[in-house]
């Protein structure tokens, strides 16, 4: 699309551009901007300026970090050049939908925008600028390019030479600072022009944004959507990524306990959303051995520290009980056999029954005509959910 030469100017003093391709101003991307969990995915920074030439005979490396909306805190990873010289860095990530975030783990359901940022600190003048390319974890059967289409264009990696390309994106507040010479920012408006990219226009004219509706009648969530399109105003990606990240959590999990059954007991309550939703499936393998898998959010709503308890599979507050026997897990994440909940945090986790794994396990067996129950055992209080297996 055509951008008018006073849209142009206009945006010169809210984003820092540069048009000088010295300036070297780095960029990130994932290498697919849709992935598929439980999977490594590579990332890429491109900068020349972290070529580090003193050093001949070794690539360069640095790290860079990564984030989910299910996992906001994210992680750091490392980033090597991809040869001596190239100023290309590739690094790994294990994209994961159970479990912890460590190393180069990072947990993700589907449907989630994952980030990368690089911070390029190789710029005049001392000048710093954080760059962040996105990605979305495909969510099975569905098409994900109008998730795509809804991210920020800053943080898709700009593959069509019909765009601005990413080195025209740093500018005027380093030229208002004579960071850079005015030829540098004349030749970069001539190269544009060149490019087709800007045309001279007096008539441009500016539309604005129309406001969207509340997508619900509760009052928190309405107030939650107000704060998110508030955020929604900041210029600056990275600025305006934080601000949303917090907002999206607590929207994700008011969405989480809307569909979901609640089970009080003690200091926590649990909600569960049921067979067949993500996470929570019974499937039979080629070989007959069923396969049960069970999510569940639990949330601390004490004022004190508590804990979910599941050690090994003989000693697990958790199992499911078909009326005359109980079945004890084959795989699950809790982390040193507990999950700790401070006051107010929630925490999903997930647990498999199926091929009997040794230390107490047990066989999973499916009969159509037994009622089975999934039973928390807790030395704080105790439940039975039903599942309605199927």
């Amino acid at each position: 699309m055509k951008l008018f030469l006073s849209v142009i100017f206009a945006l010169f003093f809210v984003i820092p551009f540069t048009f000088a391709e010295t300036s070297n101003l780095g960029e990130i991307y994932w290498k697919h901007e849709i992935v598929s969990n439980n999977s490594f995915v590579d990332i890429y920074v491109n900068d020349d300026d972290m070529n580090k030439k003193e050093y001949p005979n070794f690539a360069d490396k640095f790290t860079i970090t990564v984030w989910s909306d299910t996992s906001p805190n994210g992680l750091e990873i490392q980033v090597i050049e991809t040869g001596v010289y190239s100023g290309i860095f590739k690094g790994s990530v294990y994209i994961s939908d159970s479990g912890e975030a460590t190393k180069n783990r990072l947990i993700s359901n589907p449907g989630d925008i994952l980030y990368a940022k690089y911070v390029d600190t190789t710029l005049p003048n001392g000048n710093v600028s954080e760059i962040i390319s996105a990605a979305v974890v495909k969510i099975s059967g569905q098409n994900m390019e109008s998730i795509l289409m809804n991210l920020d264009p800053s943080l898709r990696h700009n593959t069509d030479q019909n765009k601005v390309p990413d080195w025209v994106k740093n500018n005027a507040g380093w030229w208002a600072e004579g960071a850079i010479s005015d030829n540098e920012f004349v030749n970069g408006i001539q190269h544009l022009m060149k490019m087709g990219l800007v045309s001279v226009s007096s008539n441009a004219e500016y539309k604005e944004k129309p406001s969207s509706e509340p997508t619900t009648t509760d009052p928190e969530l309405i107030a939650l959507e107000a704060e998110l399109e508030k955020c929604s105003e900041i210029k600056k990606a990275y600025k305006r990524i934080d601000c949303e990240k917090p907002i999206k959590k607590i929207i994700l999990l008011n969405q989480y306990k809307a569909n979901s059954e609640k089970f009080e007991i003690g200091p926590m309550i649990y909600y569960w959303q049921g067979l067949n939703s993500e996470g929570n499936m019974l499937e039979i393998t080629p070989t007959g051995q069923p396969i049960l898998t069970i999510r569940m959010l639990a949330e601390n709503v004490s004022s004190e520290i508590s804990a979910l308890n599941c050690t090994s599979p003989l000693i697990c507050a958790y199992d499911v009980w078909d009326g005359s026997k109980a079945y004890k897990y084959s795989g699950m994440d809790f982390t040193s056999g507990q999950i700790v909940l401070n006051p107010g945090d929630s925490r999903e986790f997930n647990i498999l029954f199926g091929p009997n794994i040794g230390y107490g396990g047990t066989k999973f067996e499916f009969d159509p005509l037994k009622t089975y129950v999934f039973r928390i055992n807790e030395n704080f209080g105790n439940v039975d959910v039903p599942l309605n297996l199927e």
